[in-house]
C-alpha cells in the first residue's frame, strides 16, 4: 500500500472515530437535556400541585349553626364561637359550655345569662389565619336580623381578598345545612360559591316550639302578661324564621308532648312541598326518651333520607330555654 493511501485511510479512520464520538456527545447531551427536562416538567407539576394545596378555600362558620363536633371534623368547617356570659365570666359557647351548664346556671341564680358575638377584630383574625396563607374564605353567618355576627363579620372581611360572608338568614340548623352545602361545594370556588349558597338560603323553611316562654321574658323577647297569659292557658307558641327574622306562627294549646307530636304532623302534611333528601332536628329537650320518640316518628313515615339532630349550643339555648324543639327543611325549587 503507498504512502498517500495509508495517509487517506488513517484519516477516515480518525474522521469515522471524530463524528463517532460527536454524535455519541450529542446523544448524550440530548439524554442529559430530556432528563433535565423531565425534572423541571416535574417540579413544575410538584409546585402547581402546592400552589392547588396552599391556595385553599376554607369554609367557616358561626358557634350559633349548632353542627356536631364530629360533622364539623368530617366536613373540615372552621368555627368562630359566639359568647356567653355567665356573671364576671364571659366564656365561647363553642366548645367550652354547654346548655345543661346554662340551664344549671339560670337555675341556680335565676338570671339570664346574656350572649355576645365576636367583634369585628376578633373576626379578622380568625380570618386572617386564612388569608395570609393565600386560602380564600366563605363564612357562614347567623342572621343579621337576629344577631350582630354577619355584621362584624362583614365588617372584618371588607378588611382583606377573597373573603365572602353569607348571611344565612337563619339560625341553628338552617346555618348548619347552608355550611354542609358550602363543605360539599368549595370546588365551585369563591363567587361560585357564593351564588349558590344564596340561592340555596331562600329554599330553607324553618319553625320550632317552646315549651315555656321564661327564657323568652327574660331577654326581653315577651312582655311578662304576655307569659304569664301563655303559662295559665297552656299556649305553647311556634316561632317561624321567615327573610332572617324570627315572629310568631301558631299557638298551640295543651299538653307540651302532645303539642310537639301535633306540630310534626303539621309540619309533614307539607311534606310534598320540600325536598326529601334531609330533615335537620334542633332541639333543647331534655328528656331522651322523648327526643327518640320524636325522632323515631320522623322516621316512621319514611319521608326523608336523612334525619339530622342538632342540639342547640349554649347561645341559641340562651333564648329558648329547656325543651324547645324545631326542625328546618328544604323547599322544593319552583
Amino acid at each position: 500500500m503507498g504512502l498517500l493511501s495509508i495517509i487517506f485511510s488513517g484519516s477516515a479512520v480518525l474522521l469515522f472515530q471524530l463524528k463517532r464520538i460527536a454524535f455519541s456527545d450529542k446523544i448524550e447531551y440530548s439524554e442529559q437535556k430530556e432528563q433535565t427536562d423531565g425534572r423541571l416538567l416535574q417540579l413544575s407539576r410538584d409546585y402547581g400541585r402546592k400552589e392547588q394545596l396552599m391556595n385553599q378555600l376554607i369554609i367557616t362558620a358561626d358557634s350559633t349553626f349548632d353542627m356536631p363536633p364530629q360533622m364539623i371534623t368530617d366536613l373540615d368547617i372552621r368555627v368562630i364561637p359566639s359568647y356567653v356570659v355567665l356573671g364576671d365570666e364571659s366564656l365561647p359557647d363553642y366548645p367550652d359550655i354547654t346548655r345543661f351548664d346554662l340551664f344549671s346556671y339560670y337555675d341556680r341564680t335565676k338570671t339570664l345569662p346574656k350572649t355576645a358575638a365576636a367583634n369585628p377584630d376578633e373576626y379578622l383574625t380568625f380570618f386572617r389565619q386564612f388569608t395570609d396563607q393565600g386560602d380564600q374564605v366563605v363564612h357562614i353567618a347567623k342572621s343579621t336580623g337576629i344577631s350582630s355576627c354577619c355584621e362584624n363579620a362583614a365588617v372584618a372581611a371588607a378588611d382583606l381578598p377573597g373573603v365572602s360572608v353569607i348571611d344565612s338568614l337563619s339560625l341553628s340548623g338552617g346555618s348548619a345545612m347552608l355550611a354542609e352545602q358550602a363543605a360539599l361545594h368549595r370546588d365551585l370556588g369563591l363567587q361560585g360559591l357564593t351564588d349558590y349558597l344564596n340561592r340555596y338560603k331562600m329554599r330553607i323553611d324553618g319553625n320550632f316550639v317552646i315549651e315555656k316562654l321564661e327564657y323568652l321574658q327574660k331577654g326581653g323577647r315577651c312582655s311578662t302578661a304576655a307569659m304569664l297569659g301563655a303559662n295559665l292557658l297552656k299556649l305553647r307558641p311556634e316561632i317561624v324564621i321567615r327573610d332572617g327574622v324570627m315572629s310568631v306562627g301558631k299557638k298551640y294549646r295543651g299538653g307540651f308532648e302532645k303539642v310537639l307530636f301535633t306540630y310534626l304532623d303539621d309540619k309533614l302534611s307539607h311534606a310534598d312541598e320540600y325536598e326529601h333528601d334531609w330533615i335537620a332536628v334542633n332541639h333543647t329537650i331534655m328528656d331522651p326518651d322523648l327526643l327518640k320518640r320524636l325522632l323515631d316518628y320522623i322516621d316512621s313515615k319514611h319521608i326523608f333520607s336523612r334525619i339530622i339532630e342538632y342540639p342547640a349550643s349554649a347561645a341559641i339555648s340562651c333564648h329558648c330555654g329547656p325543651n324547645t324543639f324545631g326542625s328546618f327543611c328544604l323547599k322544593k325549587e319552583r
